[in-house]
């Protein structure tokens, strides 16, 4: 065998050790939480919904169709999606509760992957990014942009006036000199990719836009490709009258950005313009997730990364008279769930995906087992065959007086089921029920019938058992 034949095998022998160690490496992880996004996405079937890259990205993912959190607010729902624990078992439900102060040693996912081998990272709004709710031992390197502020973030000098802690509610972007914030977490998102791209070590990265979350600003751009008097609420924005009143709120957090009214009603005029906002964020956050898919591949780790896309949690935009969240209603508790397996093609799953489940999914789909005392159940077998069910309820619920940093007083817990979203109502010192409600979510998606006093008995009694199942204490 001459010396040319020699060096083609070797040649040849090396390339197939490359391709074989590559095919062996372990999957890199990149965590995309949007905030206060609801499921006004075209993938998900709203036709105004300008979103092609999510769109893109759902056609090679498994698209969740009834995916839910577990508490429709920020800080309480990544608290629980990042530990897979309920909101209750690590006792945060309010805004600046941290959740190392009431579980200190609860292990995080990204500390998990971290212990596991992995190289982890966090950019943007991951963890809140309120009082001062840092996590250093989730990550391998400190986290970046963790903690800007939504209501600071103007480009246009105008918009925030001197002195003060918040803005308008809209802000049309036409600097520029100055940048969005998700402007710079896509820069460094993407500048992190191609610095690890190189690397032996599997990452686990975490990317949390601030988008659409209000104040709603965005580059001009984005706010020309909708026409405002197309969009609209989903349904009626009267208040629904057989609602308990407890489950309904004028929650403050649009009436403190300064072009409001602080107590009446937004106008005609205000409302479209809110709802147009909260469209153009939408696209706005579309336009940087495409630039992190863009960046994935064009340094080659496309193929060799799961990749999830996700809320913290849902929206009111004047539906049922409500803006914003903080309810246990399905526009609140639902949202997008995008995974995306390499190799995999596209499916849509119709089965009850809770958020905590996702830590214990992702777990094994890395290989690397689990933590003890995790709540999420993994839905590993779904991803492989979407048309398997999960589960037979999700949990979600919502606490007042809210919002506030007094002592709960009452919590709201919710089940999703097949066919209902049935609610309790209870009083924290006495567990005496104050309020149930019970709809049929697929008929009455915005929840204006309650069918408490009109429900069969026996669906009744199954629905209350299974939310007593849920909370473990029994039927």
């Amino acid at each position: 065998m001459n010396r040319l034949v020699l060096w083609v095998l070797a040649i040849a022998l090396l390339f197939a050790q490359a391709l074989s160690a590559k095919e062996n490496q372990p999957l890199n992880v990149v965590l995309i939480i949007a905030d206060d996004l609801r499921m006004n996405i075209g993938a998900y079937g709203d036709e105004f919904a300008k979103t092609p890259n999510i769109d893109a990205l759902a056609n090679e993912s498994v698209r969740f169709n009834r995916a839910y959190v577990q508490f429709a607010s920020c800080n309480a729902s990544r608290s629980s999606m990042l530990t897979g624990k309920y909101p209750d078992t690590i006792g945060v439900w309010r805004l600046n509760t941290h959740f190392r102060k009431t579980t200190p040693d609860v292990v995080t996912l990204p500390q998990h992957f971290k212990r596991n081998g992995y190289h982890t990272e966090s950019i943007g709004k991951v963890f809140h990014n309120y009082a001062n709710i840092t996590d250093p031992a989730s990550w391998s390197v400190p986290a970046r942009l963790d903690q800007a502020s939504h209501f600071t973030d103007y480009v246009m000098p105008k918009s925030l006036a001197p002195g003060k802690k918040k803005g308008v509610a809209t802000e049309v972007g036409e600097s520029a000199v100055n940048q969005y914030v998700d402007d710079k977490i896509t820069a460094d998102a993407v500048a992190t990719l191609k610095r690890l791209k190189d690397t032996r070590t599997p990452f686990f990265l975490a990317i949390g836009f601030m988008k659409p979350h209000s104040p709603f600003n965005a580059p001009k751009r984005f706010w020309d490709i909708y026409n405002a008097d197309h969009l609209q609420a989903l349904g009626e924005v009267s208040k629904p009258e057989q609602v308990p009143a407890i489950n309904w709120f004028d929650y403050k957090e649009l009436r403190t950005l300064s072009d409001l009214p602080k107590r009446k009603s937004f106008s005609e005029v205000q409302q479209k313009r809110l709802v147009h906002g909260y469209y153009t964020a939408t696209s706005y956050l579309d336009d940087n997730l495409g630039q992190v898919i863009h960046a994935l591949k064009a340094n080659q780790l496309y193929d060799n990364t799961l990749i999830v896309f996700a809320s913290d949690h849902g929206y009111h935009l004047g539906e049922n008279s409500h803006w914003t969240k903080a309810t246990v209603r399905e526009l609140d508790a639902q949202v997008p769930l995008l995974v995306k397996l390499p190799g995999n093609q596209g499916a849509i799953s119709n089965a009850l995906i809770e958020y905590v489940d996702l830590y214990p999914t992702l777990s094994e789909f890395a290989g690397i087992g689990l933590p003890a005392n995790v709540d999420g159940t993994s839905f590993h077998k779904v991803l492989q065959q979407p048309q398997l069910p999960h589960k037979t309820a999700a949990l979600s619920q919502a606490v007042r007086p809210w919002p506030s940093n007094k002592p709960v007083q009452q919590i709201g817990y919710s089940i999703r089921t097949d066919k209902y979203r049935y609610t309790r109502w209870v009083d924290v010192k006495t567990q005496r029920t104050l309020a149930e409600e019970v709809y049929r979510i697929n008929e009455d998606r915005l929840q204006r019938r309650n069918l408490i006093e009109t429900l069969e008995r026996g669906e009744l009694d199954f629905l209350r058992g299974a939310l007593a199942t849920k909370l473990g204490v029994g039927v």
